[in-house]
C-alpha cells in the first residue's frame, strides 16, 4: 500500500494580483493534509475502486473505457470530480511514456475542515488533485519532478473550468513557504487544446514563477479563524469587474507587485521587522481594493482579528479572497502569542494552531 498526502494552504501576500500572470504572491504550506492511499486491485476482475472518506461510507466502483476512468454512478462520479479527472489526465502522461494502465484501489482522506465539516478556506480541491497526482506517481513508478506534479494538477484543474490562480496547487506540491505567480492560462488553455498532456508538461509556462523561500529565524504565522467560509469563486469575480476601470486596477496591481517583491526581498534578507512592514502595506492594498468592490473583503470579523493582533505587536492582514475564513498575523516569537489566542476567542476568532509543512 502506498502513501502520500498533500497539505493545505494559505496566503500570505499578494492576493487578487496573483490572478494575473506574473504577479507574484506568498503562500505557506500548512500541516493539515489530504492523505491518499492506493494499491494494485485484482486484475481478473478488470474494475478498481474509488474510496472519499468525506463524501461516501462505501468505496465506489470504476473501470476503464478506452483508457478513460468511467463511473457509472453519474451522482458518485460528479462528487468525485476531481479524483476522476485527476487520474485520466495522468493516465494519458503515463500512456505517452509506454506506462501499462492497471485497476488499482484508491482512498482519499482529509482533515482541513473541521470536525465539524466546516471549511478554513484551506484549499482542499487542490490538495485533493495533488493527493491523486502523487499517488500514481509513486503507484506507476514514473518519478515525477514536483514541476510536472503541479502541472498535471493544474491541466486537471483547468480542465474542471476552475478559475484559480492555482498557488494553491504549487504550495501543496512545494510544500514550506513560497513565492508564485501564475501562468497565462490562455497560453495554457490553448495548449491542453492543442496538444498532448505530455506536451503541454513539457513546455515552458509563460509566466510562472515558482520560488521557495527560506523564512527569517524566530519568525512565526498565528492563523485565526472567522467561522464564516468565504466564497473565492465570487469574491475574485467580482474583483475581475473591477478590470472595467483600467487606472485602477492597474495601479493596484502595481502596488501588489512592488509590495510583494519588497516582502521576498525581505526574506532573503532575514529581516522580520520588514516583512511585518510589508504585510501591513499589503493590508492597505487590499483595503484599497475592498472600498472599489461591492463585496467585503475585510469583514468586521476579520478587522478585528488584525486590531487584536497588531495590539500586541503582530502584523496582521485578511489571508486569501477574504470575505471570511481566514486571517493571518505575523510574529517575532518572543511575543506572548497566548495573549494574542485569548483575546481572538474572547472576540469570537478560533485560533488554528497549524504549523508550516515542510515536506514531500
Amino acid at each position: 500500500m502506498i502513501h502520500v498526502k498533500a497539505p493545505g494552504k494559505l496566503y500570505i501576500a499578494g492576493e487578487y494580483a496573483v490572478t494575473e500572470p506574473g504577479y507574484k504572491s506568498v503562500l505557506i504550506a500548512v500541516d493539515r493534509f489530504v492523505t491518499a492511499a492506493i494499491e494494485k486491485a485484482d486484475s481478473v476482475e478488470g474494475t478498481g475502486t474509488i474510496h472519499s472518506k468525506t463524501l461516501h461510507h462505501e468505496p465506489v466502483v470504476f473501470y476503464r473505457d478506452e483508457d478513460e476512468i468511467i463511473v457509472s454512478d453519474t451522482n458518485s462520479a460528479k462528487q468525485l470530480k476531481y479524483v476522476i479527472t485527476a487520474i485520466n489526465v495522468f493516465e494519458q502522461y503515463a500512456l505517452t511514456h509506454d506506462i501499462d494502465l492497471t485497476h488499482f484501489h484508491l482512498t482519499i482522506d482529509s482533515n482541513l475542515d473541521d470536525a465539524n465539516g466546516h471549511k478554513y478556506g484551506l484549499g482542499s480541491s487542490a490538495a485533493v488533485l495533488v493527493s491523486v497526482i502523487k499517488a500514481l506517481n509513486e503507484f506507476y513508478e514514473m518519478h515525477l519532478s514536483n514541476l510536472y506534479i503541479y502541472k498535471l494538477a493544474v491541466i486537471a484543474n483547468m480542465k474542471l473550468q476552475s478559475l484559480s490562480s492555482c498557488g494553491d496547487i504549487a504550495v501543496s506540491v512545494y510544500t514550506g513557504w513560497l513565492a508564485y505567480s501564475t501562468f497565462d492560462h490562455e497560453w495554457v488553455s490553448q495548449q491542453i487544446e492543442d496538444t498532448s498532456v505530455d506536451e503541454v508538461v513539457m513546455k515552458n509556462w509563460p509566466g510562472l514563477h515558482i520560488e521557495p523561500l527560506q523564512a527569517p529565524e524566530n519568525m512565526e504565522v498565528l492563523i485565526g479563524w472567522t467561522g464564516s467560509p468565504a466564497s473565492s469563486h465570487h469574491l475574485v469575480s467580482e474583483v475581475k469587474r473591477l478590470k472595467s476601470d483600467p487606472s485602477f486596477y492597474s495601479r493596484f496591481l502595481e502596488q501588489s507587485h512592488a509590495c510583494v517583491e519588497k516582502l521576498i526581498h525581505t526574506f532573503k534578507t532575514n529581516n522580520i521587522q520588514g516583512v511585518q512592514q510589508m504585510i501591513r502595506q499589503n493590508r492597505e492594498i487590499i483595503q484599497s481594493m475592498d472600498a472599489e468592490a461591492t463585496v467585503e473583503i475585510e469583514t468586521a470579523h476579520l478587522k478585528t482579528l488584525c486590531s487584536i493582533a497588531e495590539k500586541y505587536g503582530g502584523a496582521a492582514k485578511t489571508s486569501g479572497a477574504g470575505g471570511g475564513d481566514c486571517g493571518i498575523t505575523i510574529i517575532h516569537n518572543a511575543i506572548d502569542k497566548q495573549a494574542i489566542y485569548s483575546e481572538w476567542r474572547v472576540n469570537e476568532v478560533k485560533p488554528l494552531e497549524f504549523n508550516i509543512y515542510n515536506g514531500q
